[in-house]
């Protein structure tokens, strides 16, 4: 709402996300196109956006339409995914150029750096989320940042109710109560107060899960990108083609062993209200749903915890 996003504009969106940025897309009746993703940031294909706007969209006055659609490519919501940041350089480059709004959810990436600059400040907006499994948690909500004030003031205008008065019961369009109580409010104060040692945590903790799984010859891990710093909000766990097992079989094979793991998300396209939609050879993030769970990554971990993870793993011959 706050980029003037309209029902039947496009908003690029990666095909291997949580469902709330597509969700946000839906609400609006706007049109949801799904990019890849790459390996080395987990997030989407830069390389791949960059060739989807150049070659499959013109940009004629002042916007970029979609040549198959004639849609307006409005918008594009570049994802952290677990806490890696996107390459943001080469993506704001093209925007730029071709007018088109960054809208960053960086969700999963407080805390998290690319070339010395926090994720959550490149886009127009940024999204954050206090969730209760995210590194920081007031319970739930979340926050908007902006460096553009009208906007600002905007944002908070909408989020609570849109009225103009403080005392009659004036408002001057739809209005939504998504307000952040004081209370919860203060107890994210506090927990932002402890993020750099939070971070600090997850990323021992992920060094530790590495030393210890070094010769392992079935799984892997994602490694941070050059120029960047992630807070390891979670810990993908890569199997590899030698690992015959299928990660459903393997949550399972870890819940034997009172382990609680997770596989990544369903891709967006595959679930029934956006299988219709645009996907643009997204053939990496079909790999990636196939390969990728989730270990435990709690800032409560125990090392003695993570050595019986990493005994579990390594158990797995095949």
């Amino acid at each position: 709402i706050l980029c003037g996003i309209k029902p039947d504009d496009e908003v690029l969106v990666p095909n291997l996300t949580f469902i709330a940025p597509v969700n946000a897309v839906r609400y609006l009746y706007a049109i949801p196109v799904f990019m890849d993703s790459c390996w080395e940031t987990m997030g989407m294909d830069i390389d791949k956006v960059i060739s989807f706007l150049k070659k499959e969209c013109e940009f004629k006055n002042g916007f970029t339409y979609n040549k198959k659609t004639n849609r307006r490519v409005k918008a594009i919501i570049p994802v952290h995914i677990l806490g890696h940041p996107v390459d943001m350089d080469p993506l704001i480059e093209i925007c730029e150029k071709m007018n088109i709004d960054i809208i960053e959810d960086a969700t999963e990436s407080l805390g998290s750096s690319y070339k010395y600059r926090k994720t959550g400040s490149f886009g127009k907006l940024g999204c954050f989320s206090f969730n209760g499994n995210k590194i920081i948690t007031t319970g739930g909500g979340g926050m908007i940042v902006t460096n553009d004030q009208k906007l600002a003031g905007r944002a908070k205008h909408l989020s609570t109710t849109a009225k103009t008065d403080p005392i009659e019961f004036i408002h001057d369009e739809i209005g939504y109560n998504y307000r952040l109580v004081n209370v919860l409010a203060a107890l994210g104060v506090a927990q932002l107060e402890q993020i750099d040692k939070f971070v600090n945590i997850k990323r021992d903790n992920f060094d530790l899960y590495k030393s210890l799984l070094k010769n392992n010859e079935y799984f892997s891990f994602h490694e941070e990108c050059d120029e960047v710093y992630s807070n390891f909000w979670m810990y993908p766990l890569i199997k590899n083609d030698k690992t015959k097992h299928s990660i459903k079989t393997l949550v399972k094979y870890f819940s034997s062993h009172d382990i609680q793991t997770r596989p990544i998300w369903r891709l967006m396209n595959s679930l029934p209200m956006f299988a219709d939609f645009e996907s643009f050879h997204c053939r990496v993030s079909e790999k990636m749903h196939e390969s990728i769970i989730k270990i435990p990554c709690s800032t409560n971990l125990k090392r003695s915890e993570i050595e019986k993870v990493a005994e579990v793993i390594n158990s797995i011959k095949e």
